[in-house]
């Protein structure tokens, strides 16, 4: 017998001895009519119980009956998942609801104590709401310009950029200014404070699609500047992601924070002192093309697909790897091969989300030297990289991750089973 059905008769058992049959046709057609009706019972004998509603039947079951369904019920949900699999491959959120939620204003006054640069920061997202705004009513279509590399421009991509543009031009904040669009450094304002570098809407290729896209922009004090510097100068980190919601991530004082634009366009955080697991189920595995050249990676995406790791990946940076910030794991990787060089660039993409990422507790790698993607010297504006970023379980004994190019490392070995991988 069934593991419910036996439960079911048990708990009756307890309660009275009864068993349960379905409506009858009349019942079934008096429901849809809206008429009133009551479910019919008998007795385990066979005699007829009269009739009554669900209720009574629950309370004939009493306490114990009703805890015991309880659990088969659950039991009973888990075998299913575990059937088809969603208990090893979905990640959902733990977070609960609050009674308050604290304002942007409030988390500053607390966790930011540069006023200059609570000032950058009220302004940035100013520029995010208007992005947002921009990306709910424009169509995505291409734009009759291009860009510093050739590339045919969307007007959702130029509308970006001139936002950000205008904020940097106007600013007394800013004190330089780089897109990824037109990869130069601007001088803006003498008296500025802060050298900005961005890439306006992350995510060319998917926006059409209507998926998830980004704003990454990084801050460096004038007094590094940018050529010259690392990532690990960058005084803050700001992503925006543009999804169902406007959230945004940005690195205070004291950790990784996210915001939510709500009504009004007030933005409310949703998140404080985020945290990154060093353990981790999700990857999301960019440029896979250059798997067909370098063994290593193939062997490291093969681990992930024999370790059942659950792929989450659409195309989009900013999505990729903000997961990391909202189901608390993952491991992104963008390699490069001979094939298939380098695409990110390190001052606007690599080394914003490396603050982000690191300040959360996770860890990142160059994909050749295997050093932290922070520590990398910025020696031009367009500057490439590799990149593997995430939890740090992901890391090499070393704590390292992995190396993405095939040269530098020869001895690679995977954080659970110890095997080796030729990356």
């Amino acid at each position: 017998m069934p593991q419910m059905s036996k439960l079911l008769l048990g708990s009756a058992a307890v309660a009275g001895t009864w068993a349960f049959v379905a409506p009858t046709p009349a019942t079934r057609d008096s429901q849809l009519r809206g008429a009133p009706h009551r479910a019919t019972g008998t007795s385990a004998a066979g005699n007829t119980s009269g009739s009554f509603g669900a209720t009574a039947a629950v309370a004939a079951l009493g306490a114990c009956g009703v805890a015991s369904m309880r659990r088969a019920g659950k039991q009973q949900r888990k075998a299913d998942d575990d059937a088809y699999g969603a208990s090893h491959t979905s990640f959902y959120t733990d977070a609960v609801a609050k009674d308050k939620y604290d304002t942007l204003e409030e988390v500053l006054a607390e966790k930011l104590k540069d006023d200059k640069l609570k000032g950058m920061v009220n302004e940035l997202l100013d520029a995010c709401v208007k992005i947002t705004e921009a990306l709910r009513i424009n169509l995505v279509t291409v734009n009759d310009a291009s860009n510093a590399f050739g590339d045919r421009q969307l007007t959702v991509d130029v509308i970006a950029d001139n936002l950000l543009w205008d904020l940097a031009k106007t600013s007394k904040n800013v004190f330089e200014a780089s897109s990824e669009e037109e990869p130069e450094i601007v001088k803006t304002n003498a008296d500025g404070q802060y050298v900005l570098c961005w890439d306006p809407l992350d995510g060319s290729s998917i926006v059409d699609n209507n998926w998830a896209v980004g704003t990454i922009i990084g801050v460096w004090d004038k007094s590094t500047g940018l050529i010259g510097a690392t990532g690990r100068d960058q005084v803050m980190s700001i992503v925006t992601l543009y999804g169902p919601r406007t959230t945004v991530f940005i690195t205070l004082d004291d950790g990784v924070y996210e915001f939510t634009l709500g009504d009004g366009n007030k933005w409310i955080c949703s998140r404080d002192k985020i945290s990154i697991k060093t353990e981790c189920k999700i990857f999301a595995p960019a440029n896979m093309r250059a798997a067909q050249e370098v063994e290593g990676y193939n062997n490291l995406i093969n681990h992930y697909m024999t370790n059942k790791f659950t792929l989450r990946y659409t195309g989009g940076l900013v999505p990729d790897v903000c997961q990391q910030f909202t189901k608390g794991q993952g491991v992104f990787t963008n390699p490069t091969s001979k094939a298939s060089p380098a695409k990110l660039r390190l001052a606007f993409e690599a080394a914003p989300f490396g603050r982000l990422v690191e300040m959360a507790g996770g860890k990142t790698s160059d994909g050749v030297s295997g050093n932290s993607v922070l520590d990398m010297k910025i020696t031009a504006v367009d500057q490439r990289t590799a990149l593997a970023i995430g939890s740090a379980a992901e890391a090499l004994p070393s704590g390292r991750l992995p190396t993405l190019t095939g040269s530098q490392s020869p001895d690679l070995r995977c954080p659970r089973k110890m095997q080796q991988i030729h990356v």
